[in-house]
């Protein structure tokens, strides 16, 4: 179907898209029951994350063990915010798991957009740049791997989208980006959850995981720096990537593809965003095989 709008979010094939993936799931993923889910988060909540992404990210770079001081925004391109989304989301939940010494052979490294996005468009056999399904990136992270922003070889990022989004077919030899499956195979997702409600959500961050979601509902940021917060207001079709946890404001975060856009969303806000919007979808992201090399931090394509 024709999709009205422009910002990389088709809502009314998400469910189809995540019941098909989790009915056949492939042999890396770790498909987790919710109950199992909600058990495991439940118990990382006693230990919940209560200091601000910023923080964690500048505390561990001071430490030498992160080579950078803020997850990086990159300028959205061609309709990606789908990718922009789960990309963020993987990212955030190495860092966590960095802070929280929950994964100790983990090291943190930068994923690349156009590898998720482009690519898992041609995957998913609906190719070019009309925007791209939360289940579909779901598909592709857990089928074919992340790619690190510190991979030779890779092109800038802008316009890369748009270009590995061209129809070349599933598995196709001779796709531009066919020469670093190798790598991305290195790095699965391997163990994810569809939060049902607004609660699984809120407790899936404050608890230390992230998630990649889509919704109907519009938020609007307010507020400076550390205190910035989200309301919610208006409609629109957007992905976007939450994690972290502020015990003041009983507030998970909320990260937006435009601009620097993390803020922090209440437990209203977020029902607004979760149960009450007329399309919402996500995953949880709950493991991921860990990458146990130095990373070389001098990426590509930042804007």
């Amino acid at each position: 179907m024709h999709n009205p709008y422009t910002n990389g979010w088709l809502a009314e094939q998400e469910r189809g898209d995540m019941a098909a993936l989790f009915g056949c799931p492939n042999d890396n993923l770790n498909v987790v029951s919710e109950s199992e889910a909600m058990t495991k988060i439940r118990e990382s909540v006693e230990r919940p994350v209560t200091s601000h992404p910023w923080t964690m990210a500048e505390v561990l770079h001071q430490t030498q063990e992160l080579p950078y001081k803020r997850l990086t925004v990159f300028n959205q391109d061609a309709n990606n915010c789908a990718g922009h989304a789960t990309s963020k989301a993987i990212d955030a939940f190495m860092l966590i798991s960095k802070w929280l010494r929950t994964r100790r052979e983990l090291v943190p490294f930068e994923t690349y957009v156009p590898w998720i996005w482009g690519v898992g468009k041609n995957e998913a056999g609906r190719p070019g740049t009309d925007g791209a399904t939360m289940g579909e990136m779901l598909s592709m992270v857990v089928k074919h791997g992340v790619l690190p922003t510190d991979t030779p070889g890779l092109p800038p990022y802008k316009g890369t989208s748009n270009k590995w989004a061209a129809k070349f077919g599933r598995n196709a030899q001779n796709a531009p980006y066919s020469k670093f499956r190798s790598v991305a195979k290195q790095y699965m997702i391997t163990a994810a959850q569809l939060p049902k409600d607004d609660e699984a959500f809120y407790l899936a961050c404050k608890a230390g995981y992230t998630v990649a979601f889509g919704t109907s509902q519009c938020i609007q940021m307010s507020g400076n720096g550390f205190h910035r917060v989200w309301t919610a207001k208006g409609g629109w079709m957007h992905a976007m990537a939450a994690y972290g946890y502020n015990d003041e404001l009983d507030a998970v975060g909320i990260d937006n593809s435009h601009d620097d856009g993390f803020a922090w969303a209440t437990c209203d806000v977020l029902k607004s965003v979760v149960t009450k919007a007329r399309y919402f979808d996500a995953f949880v992201i709950l493991d991921l095989t860990p990458r146990q090399a130095e990373a070389d931090w001098t990426t590509t394509g930042r804007n």
